[in-house]
């Protein structure tokens, strides 16, 4: 599916960009009632800077941040990672970080604990349940993570 791919050096960083190709309903059926199309781009940046030390990699539209290389060939980190991405573009990107922080701010009164707060966050629980499934993103319907809610 992957239509090309570049890889270039900025930054004293690696980033990788993709680009799918673009699917419509005309040509190829989905369960998900939106094309792929709105998921064009994804770069991805391996820089062991921008992120904390706990932290292996980070989604922030359009960019999957890595941590290190090596994550680049862990298929299931990146499929997890683009769950997080298709979530981002359903939820117009700022409407998810809003929902992100607030639902993490509630489960972390109810859990008291900050991992366990992010651990139960619908959407990572839904990014967590599915990364295994590299063609989750194939039939995932629109707003999936709603089924994580509770």
């Amino acid at each position: 599916m992957i239509l090309f791919c570049k890889a270039f050096i900025a930054f004293g960083c690696e980033i990788k960009i993709s680009v799918f190709q673009f699917y419509f309903f005309l040509w190829e059926k989905h369960v998900t009632k939106i094309p792929n199309s709105y998921l064009a781009w994804m770069i991805v940046w391996v820089n062991r800077f921008l992120l904390r030390k706990k932290f292996l990699g980070m989604a922030l539209w359009p960019f999957i941040i890595l941590q290190n290389k090596s994550l680049l060939s862990d298929t299931v980190f990146i499929n997890h990672e683009k769950i997080h991405l298709r979530q981002q573009a359903e939820m117009l990107i700022v409407f998810f970080y809003v929902w992100y922080v607030f639902e993490f701010l509630l489960r972390w009164i109810q859990f008291k604990n900050r991992y366990q707060a992010y651990k139960n966050i619908s959407f990572e629980r839904e990014a967590y349940t599915n990364e295994k499934d590299l063609d989750y993103l194939k039939k995932r319907s629109f707003w999936g993570f709603t089924k994580y809610l509770f």
